[in-house]
């Protein structure tokens, strides 16, 4: 009987053990996925060397060409795993085709659709009457920058700079005159705060940039109000 007791409450005493140390693993895992994401807005800025352009006419096209930045993370920095860990990743999002969503940010904001059209270079044409008018050549780099790499879940604050920017040079294809350059620039900070909750505010400034690229595009190429791109 005695060897009987000691039996059951070593099992109980295992069985416990065991409970406590699923609790702590679920507490931790409920921990280090708790996030709070706020977005933030970047800080925006602008420089046009651009001449007077004629206003694009109907069944004009623009056709556009240009240079995505490269992802970050390919970088010999950020192969660095425990560079990667203590910044917290410093980059939320990286989009790889901006160009691409340039375009379609431009027939957002257009506030007379159909009056143009866009497209990508590589894209077929849609007959010999297409009347391309205007070429745009988009140079995109992206910066990362960190600041306070201190991030190590579940305490610990990763704070790193984010830079995007957007060169456009313009061509009136008809007479393949050179018109000039404008320039787009969007910065934020992406931080992660972490004191068991996480707690993370970022600028997505390729995005911002490229919703501020093609409102410019828009208001220098037709003289009209860009409209406000909706989500």
């Amino acid at each position: 009987m005695f060897s009987q007791g000691l039996s059951e409450e070593f099992t109980l005493n295992i069985l416990q053990g065991r409970i406590r140390c699923a609790c702590i693993l679920i507490l931790l895992g409920l921990l280090l996925a708790g996030c709070i994401n706020i977005p933030l807005s970047s800080n925006l800025g602008e420089q046009d060397n651009l001449g007077k352009a004629l206003p694009l006419e109907q069944g004009d096209v623009i056709v556009v060409d240009g240079e995505n930045a490269r992802n970050p993370s390919n970088s010999p920095l950020f192969k660095d795993a425990m560079h990667n860990y203590i910044t917290a990743g410093c980059v939320a999002f990286f989009h790889d085709d901006t160009v691409r969503e340039l375009i379609t940010a431009i027939l957002k904001v257009n506030p007379q659709p159909g009056r143009f059209a866009v497209r990508h270079i590589n894209e077929e044409t849609s007959g010999e009457n297409e009347r391309l008018r205007y070429k745009l050549y988009v140079k995109e780099t992206f910066e990362v920058k960190p600041h306070i790499p201190l991030y190590a879940p579940p305490f610990g604050v990763a704070s790193c700079g984010n830079r995007t920017v957007l060169e456009a040079s313009v061509w009136e294809l008809p007479t393949e005159t050179f018109m000039g350059s404008f320039t787009v620039s969007a910065e934020g900070e992406y931080t992660v705060t972490a004191y068991l909750l996480h707690l993370v505010t970022s600028c997505d400034t390729q995005k911002d940039a490229t919703n501020k690229l093609a409102k410019e595009i828009v208001q220098k190429l037709t003289g009209l109000k860009p409209l406000e791109s909706k989500e």
